[in-house]
């Protein structure tokens, strides 16, 4: 992580938002593993907590107007790299777990196409996040192209912060739990200010950390921040309870403290990479996983119910009790598996859509 000076070089600093994308996808594997945690315990409050803001604050630290570039050529861009693998592992995933009956097909078809993770609309949940964050993605384009109004930074960023507002705004007064639109739609603006949070971040960075460089003087500051991120973390985790993105539920208190968590947690887990990428072999393994995130996120509850029904019926008697016993083996030999397996499919899956 440091080199003589003390200092972390702009190419490992990079290196951590995929460490953090990867804590974050083995934070989903980890949430979705029910046989061993129920829906409303604590470790569950905890995981979904930060799992999916990280994704939304990263994708806000990379976006961008690029010069040149065209909004028609931004949104093809967006389309091809999260709705193409969202109806390619949608439509895998129909063919795996083919229903008997046709009425069964048809309500998986039209899940596909309304694109959100209840009533058992889709036969793999996950991949609910990637139209929506396909939407949020757009919104946030748009934010960003209405901030170039502005003559300066500030004034850029006002304009930003208002256009985000308004998209908020909007999305808490048409959103309904219990009539849902489809890709999304509410969350994608409502979730806007984690990608407002990923600008402002990527801006101090570039301010703040000259050449992109972290002095260990700037190292002390940032770890010296991290027990009132825990403190403010853990009282609102607690306060707030589990929350759950994808059923429109931001927890017991509601929106204000779903976001106070997720910031707070998210400072945490990235304070977090930044220290792993001073490990190499194990940085290189996170980033692994953090490059290959949206295809996990896609292929990883496949690889719970194969793992389930194929493999674990032919361990030997040993390993099978083992592994379905809720201890630390148990649910260490399952998540490790679990992840690894998924990163390999996830992989093998992406070679092949080239």
């Amino acid at each position: 992580m440091e080199t003589g000076a003390g200092r972390m070089d702009v190419k490992a600093r990079k290196v951590y938002l995929d460490v953090a994308k990867g804590l974050a996808i083995l934070l989903v594997i980890l949430g979705h593993m029910n046989r061993f945690f129920s829906y409303q315990g604590r470790l569950m409050q905890v995981v979904y907590s930060v799992q999916l803001p990280m994704f939304l604050l990263i994708g806000g630290y990379w976006m961008r107007v690029k010069e040149g570039e065209s909004p028609g050529q931004f949104f093809s861009k967006k389309f091809y790299r999260l709705l193409q693998p969202y109806f390619f592992y949608g439509f895998l995933s129909l063919i795996y777990g083919w229903p008997e009956d046709a009425d069964k097909l048809y309500h998986y078809f039209t899940g596909l196409l309304w694109g959100i993770g209840i009533n058992d609309y889709l036969p793999n949940l996950p991949i609910w996040f990637l139209p929506m964050f396909f939407l949020a993605n757009c919104w946030f384009y748009l934010v960003l192209l209405l901030g170039k109004l502005g003559k300066g930074r500030k004034e850029r960023l006002g304009l930003e912060a208002v256009a985000v507002g308004l998209l908020m705004g909007v999305g808490c007064w048409i959103n309904d739990p219990f009539n849902r639109l489809p890709w999304g739609f509410e969350l994608a603006l409502i979730l806007q200010g984690f990608f407002f949070a990923g600008r402002l971040w990527r801006l101090a960075e570039e301010k703040f950390f000259a050449e992109g460089k972290v002095s260990r003087k700037q190292m002390l500051v940032l770890a010296g921040l991290a027990p009132v991120a825990f403190v403010v973390w853990f009282v609102c985790v607690r306060m707030n309870g589990r929350i759950d993105i994808n059923a429109d539920w931001f927890g017991n208190r509601g929106l204000w403290s779903c976001y106070l968590a997720a910031f707070a947690g998210c400072y945490l887990l990235i304070l977090a990479s930044v220290v792993l990428t001073g490990c190499k072999w194990l940085a290189q393994l996170l980033s692994l996983f953090g490059e290959n995130s949206l295809a996990i996120m896609a292929v990883h509850v496949p690889m719970i119910m194969w793992m389930d029904g194929v493999i674990t019926p032919l361990m030997p008697p040993v390993i099978q009790a083992n592994y379905m016993v809720k201890n630390w083996i148990g649910v260490g030999y399952s998540f490790v598996t679990i992840s690894l397996l998924s990163l390999f499919a996830a992989m093998l899956l992406k070679k092949e859509r080239r």
